[in-house]
Parts: structure tokens; C-alpha cells; sequence
């Protein structure tokens, strides 16, 4: 079974922010994630950079989930504080040129098999999550349930191919607006966060 989504979702959260290896369901998740930050000149599209801002909690739990899983990971090259509770940790996706440019273009279909692999086991093996999620990256094996769902012809969706729309570049760019005593951070609709 699959599910169609009318509201934008945040492609980086889906496609790009399992890559990390921080497990579904995890204690702490981002606030959101972003494939750009306007707020800094030298961060484009083109720099494959991932930017996922959290709450800060304080506590020694998310101390070790912080040190653990944000800090020390593999992908990891900067943070930069946001106001008094939020952080923006950045993390370098150059090593998945493939996996990034095929996101940023919205052909899902051409993710790298290896990336592929690790955003299914995020979403596990069972359930409509998992499944549309499966369709959007092998949208060969779905298109007769997309067409059905769409009441278009097959014909019609092997023409279009992918099954997921195209990222909203803007959406997927980090924003902040200075308000009066804090920074404001635009948000944009994501998947339900008990995926």
C-alpha cells in the first residue's frame, strides 16, 4: 500500500537525514533539516551540506545523544548556535554526490543502491510509510498502484516516471528571521514525525 501526500514534505528529512545513521524514533529528532542556509553566503545547493536544526534539551541524555550521534559522526564538520536553545549542526554529504544531486533534482529513482539500502532500514521493512517511501526511490514496481490511486492511465505515469514531486528548493532552504527577542525559523510541513 501506498500513500499520497498533497501537503510538501521535506525531501532532506527523508532522503538525506537516514544517511546519518541516527535511528528512526530516536530520543531527539531535528526541528528540521535543509539542503541550503540563506543566512550564510558560502552555503548553496552545490556545497552538499545537510543542516539539521535541534532544540537543545540540556541534561546529560541529550549531552551523549549530542556527542554520540551529532558530534561524532562521521559526517559531521560544524555547529553554530542559533539563539539560547537552538543549534544548527552541519553535517558534509560530498561523499554521496550521486545520492545528493538526485535528490536535489527529484530523481528519487536515482538515489545510490547503497544509500537506498540504508533509507529503507530508517523506515523499516513494514508499514505504508515504508512502502511509499520504497515507490518514491523504485517507482518502476508502483506505477500501476500509483495510476490506480490517480485514476490516470499507467501509460501517463511511466511517461512521468519518478512518483514524488521534485523538492521545493526554497522550502528546503534554511531561513532566519531575527524577531524580537529570538530568531524565527520558517518551517515547512514535514512527514509525521512517528514515521
Amino acid at each position: 500500500m501506498i500513500k499520497l501526500f498533497k501537503d510538501y514534505f521535506q525531501k532532506s528529512k527523508v532522503f538525506l537525514y537516514p544517511i546519518l545513521g541516527i535511528a528512526k524514533g530516536a530520543r531527539y529528532i531535528p526541528e528540521e533539516t535543509y539542503m541550503s542556509w540563506a543566512n550564510e553566503t558560502d552555503s548553496n545547493f552545490e556545497d552538499m551540506k545537510l543542516f539539521c536544526v535541534y532544540k537543545t534539551q540540556g541534561g546529560s541524555a541529550y549531552a551523549a545523544f549530542e556527542d554520540r550521534k551529532l558530534l561524532k559522526n562521521k559526517l559531521f564538520i560544524d555547529c553554530k548556535s542559533l539563539d539560547n536553545d537552538l543549534q544548527v549542526y552541519i553535517f558534509d554529504f560530498s561523499d554521496f554526490p550521486q545520492t545528493w544531486l538526485a535528490v536535489k533534482d527529484g530523481i528519487y529513482s536515482k538515489i545510490h543502491e547503497r544509500e537506498k539500502q540504508t533509507i529503507l532500514s530508517f523506515f523499516g521493512e513494514h508499514g505504508i510509510i515504508s512502502d511509499t517511501i520504497e515507490s518514491y526511490m523504485y517507482p518502476d514496481y508502483y506505477h500501476e498502484d500509483y495510476a490506480s490511486q490517480l485514476n490516470v492511465s499507467d501509460d501517463l505515469i511511466k511517461n512521468v516516471w519518478e512518483v514524488c514531486d521534485k523538492p521545493d528548493l526554497n522550502k528546503e532552504t534554511l531561513k532566519i528571521i531575527n524577531g524580537k527577542n529570538h530568531l524565527i525559523i520558517e518551517k515547512s510541513i514535514s512527514l509525521p514525525n512517528n514515521l
